[in-house]
């Protein structure tokens, strides 16, 4: 059985993802007026530092290098708005450098970490090992990304 159209995977930017998570981010560029840089996208097996988050659908990780404070935070929130869990990543010496890592929220083919990333984002918590407490903003009511809408509903 062929897998929905959603979830054929495409490259975009250099990088996989499925045609859903692209839609998403199209929608995130056009509402900032500019481009997204990716350092790492979907279907992506075997990155350790990634923890199997990016081995499935709807992960992607941006490139935030030369950007300030203000605009690391206007990108991640405008991810959320999108229906994205999001959160801005610093460097971590020898593991990654400082950026934005996001899972598209519902996908259902994201991978077993990604997905438990999507509950610890709803629980407020940043979705890594130690599982701290984020008090960064969050959509009221939540949203998730429409596929056939090309734009974020609420949930």
């Amino acid at each position: 059985m062929a897998l929905p159209r959603r979830y054929q995977i495409i490259e975009y930017g250099g990088k996989r993802f499925d045609r859903w998570t692209v839609r998403a981010l199209k929608w995130v560029e056009k509402q900032l007026g500019f481009t997204l840089s990716f350092s790492q996208g979907s279907y992506n097996r075997g990155v350790s530092a990634s923890a199997g988050t990016h081995d499935g659908g709807g992960a992607v990780d941006i490139r935030v290098t030369g950007w300030s404070d203000s605009q690391i935070r206007r990108v991640v929130n405008m991810l959320k708005d999108a229906g994205f869990a999001a959160w801005y990543r610093k460097s971590l010496p020898g593991v990654w450098g400082p950026h934005i890592h996001a899972i598209l929220i519902g996908n259902d083919m994201a991978a077993p970490g990604a997905k438990a990333q999507v509950v610890s984002y709803d629980a407020h918590r940043d979705g890594l090992r130690g599982n701290a407490w984020d008090a960064t903003y969050r959509p009221d009511p939540r949203v998730k990304f429409s596929y056939l809408l090309r734009k974020p509903v609420k949930r």
